[in-house]
């Protein structure tokens, strides 16, 4: 089918209806699919790719055409750390990796959505910011992110959408008790470590005094009120469900609006926003894995390039 899928052209006539050609893209097809655009992308060539006419492509927030932007222009190569998300229902696959833009470390999300064999949506996610002591966790992603799911510890799509969204509730709420967190949920953000570290560590600062914070669990670390700064997490565009690996890919736009939860002092912190994807490994409804990248900042009010309206 996706052979065939090819030789369509952008503009190209649509082709007589025939029931016997319409087959499902499983998650086969899906992460097939995937590896073809991240060929072209590699080869700087978009000629063979099965785009749809209203195909949309945006490149960290930005509304480019298909063949613009970093990883299309740059020199970019793949390494070994690479993940899938493929959601044969919403018909959307998603890849995390450290590529290399360049000749230096870059970390990539991925999503594209596909419809009858065309590609409609595209969107990169980038950060060439990559910095030594984020790379021991990005050569193998963890067997969470990349086994398949006993059938007894396998949630329904429904939950799984709910137990990724509980994630975010929690940090709004300021309570890991809202959240589905498992007592071994580890997560990592552009590759650090910042829950369940065996000693106090700066988590994402590259600098400062270590904090006893990111030994703590999922569930009691947002109990400290760490994220009182996030003011908002929509919208949460929770996208890609693939109950074969148990994850969920979600690509939340974080809202940073200079409070603080519980704080009137009126002085302006943080004033940003943020985009990343943010993926999930959940197994008897509980969360064990979150895999956060890459981290994607812009100017507080601006939109995540996909919803309109959003970000302030």
């Amino acid at each position: 089918f996706f052979a065939a899928a090819l030789t369509i052209t952008l503009g190209a006539a649509e082709p007589p209806w025939n029931p016997t050609t319409v087959r499902p893209c499983d998650r086969a097809c899906l992460t097939t699919i995937m590896d073809r655009y991240t060929a072209a992308l590699f080869q700087h060539d978009r000629s063979a790719l099965p785009l749809a006419e209203d195909v949309r492509f945006t490149e960290n927030t930005a509304l480019l055409n298909v063949g613009e932007g970093i990883l299309w222009r740059a020199k970019t190569e793949p390494t070994a750390f690479k993940y899938y998300v493929a959601d044969p229902v919403a018909g959307q696959v998603a890849i995390g990796t450290l590529v290399k833009v360049q000749g230096r470390p870059a970390l990539v999300a991925i999503r594209l959505k596909i419809e009858r064999g065309r590609l409609l949506e595209i969107e990169h996610l980038i950060d060439r910011n990559v910095q030594e002591r984020q790379l021991p966790n990005l050569q193998t992603p963890r067997a969470g992110l990349l086994s398949d799911i006993a059938p007894s510890e396998r949630t329904s799509h429904e939950g799984m959408i709910a137990a990724a969204n509980s994630y975010f509730d929690a940090i709004e709420g300021d309570s890991g008790k809202i959240g589905a967190f498992a007592d071994d949920c580890e997560r990592h953000e552009n590759g650090i470590q910042t829950t369940l570290t065996k000693e106090p560590t700066t988590g994402m600062l590259s600098s400062g005094p270590p904090s006893k914070t990111y030994m703590m669990t999922c569930s009691d670390q947002l109990d400290t009120k760490l994220f009182a700064y996030i003011k908002r997490i929509r919208p949460r565009r929770v996208l890609i469900v693939d109950e074969q690996k148990g994850l969920v890919a979600t690509f939340p736009l974080f809202v940073h609006d200079g409070t603080r939860r519980g704080d009137s002092s009126g002085n302006v912190g943080l004033l940003i926003n943020m985009v990343c994807m943010e993926t999930f490994g959940i197994r008897g409804g509980k969360i064990h894995e979150v895999e956060a990248f890459p981290f994607v900042q812009f100017p507080y009010g601006l939109c995540d390039g996909w919803t309109a309206g959003s970000g302030h």
